[in-house]
């Protein structure tokens, strides 16, 4: 190649890496026939941890549902939470008709408690047969952060999916991978990974655990509306959490695992 035309051909590749890896993608393609439920411990969990998923899902289907087990009153203002929760799945797609707060007694917002797996699997049954779930979205047993309200999640469905069969639909749920340190404050750069991974193009594939995966992306216009709907969360909006939306690879990629049924786990 002449000298004189490397420098613009250089600038013309920056430019095109620059919006492939920025530009919404094309996610997987869900059946018209799936109803997702979207099951969170607290407000914000859909924003800071989910976004790439719900902001995919909610684009391609209306049988998108949002079930937030506690109000998050853990500091005493779960019912100015409330609000701000609604307006934030609002933004991601998912309208109050659509969203539901359970706030059980026994599973209410603390920082140091595992709720109990058979709780949540009773509380959350009702839910999954009036709305004819077919797949729940939730944590893993790490649950992200570690929270132990979020790992709950996961023990509860695992109960849920051992126990006997909901309805007349197979039921199935995924977890949230927790992704090791590094990589989890990753951030935008988590976004260069297309360029070396080929982008998941069928619904499944498979782990190394031998279970069907999925994968969720975010481009920057999506990245902007989980930003927005972290907005609404303003009893939330402390340093750390503005940190955290600049540094998480949640913000742009959600991979996902599939849940085995269980009981008898935390």
């Amino acid at each position: 190649m002449p000298r004189h035309m490397f420098r613009p051909f250089l600038i013309a590749l920056i430019i095109a890496i620059v919006v492939y890896v920025f530009k919404d993608v094309e996610n997987v393609k869900v059946s018209p026939d799936e109803r997702f439920l979207l099951l969170t411990a607290h407000p914000d969990d859909e924003c800071m941890f989910f976004g790439p998923t719900v902001l995919a899902l909610s684009f391609q289907t209306e049988a998108l549902f949002s079930l937030t087990v506690s109000n998050g009153n853990n500091d005493g203002i779960g019912l100015s939470r409330e609000p701000e929760l609604r307006s934030s799945l609002a933004i991601l797609g998912i309208p109050s008709e659509r969203s539901f707060l359970l706030n059980h007694p026994l599973l209410q917002d603390n920082f140091t408690e595992t709720w109990d797996a058979k709780v949540i699997a009773e509380a959350i049954s009702p839910y999954i047969v009036s709305q004819k779930i077919s797949t729940i979205l939730t944590f893993d047993r790490h649950g992200v952060s570690s929270h132990p309200n979020h790992y709950s999640l996961y023990f509860g469905a695992q109960y849920l999916l051992a126990s006997a069969p909901v309805g007349k639909r197979r039921l199935r749920a995924y977890a949230l991978v927790t992704d090791p340190v590094l990589l989890k404050y990753s951030g935008w750069t988590t976004s260069l990974s297309k360029l070396l991974v080929p982008r998941i193009s069928s619904n499944e594939s498979i782990h190394s655990s031998g279970l069907p995966t999925l994968q969720f992306w975010s481009g920057l216009p999506s990245y902007v509306i989980a930003v927005r709907a972290m907005y609404q969360h303003r009893s939330q909006l402390i340093w750390f959490r503005w940190l955290y939306v600049l540094s998480s690879r949640y913000m742009w990629h959600n991979k996902w695992i599939e849940i085995e049924p269980g009981i008898g786990a935390r």
